[in-house]
């Protein structure tokens, strides 16, 4: 699928797992994952579009030693 009037790329997030990825959103509103190699790991995800007030926290760093 490209770009064309009845979609556009977005930035989205998967709310159960906090994962980031690009998305299509159509019309209707539905998003799905530009490409099924860009999908997060969740066994049933639920995407949406990253809106403009959304924090997204550094991870935390691992200790080295």
């Amino acid at each position: 699928m490209t770009a064309s009037d009845d979609s556009e790329k977005a930035p989205g997030v998967c709310e159960n797992c906090g994962e980031l990825l690009p998305v299509w959103v159509t019309r209707d509103g539905t998003v799905r994952p530009i490409s099924p190699h860009n999908d997060c790991s969740c066994a049933d995800p639920s995407l949406r579009v990253v809106d403009e007030d959304d924090v997204f926290e550094a991870p935390e760093e691992q200790p080295t030693e």
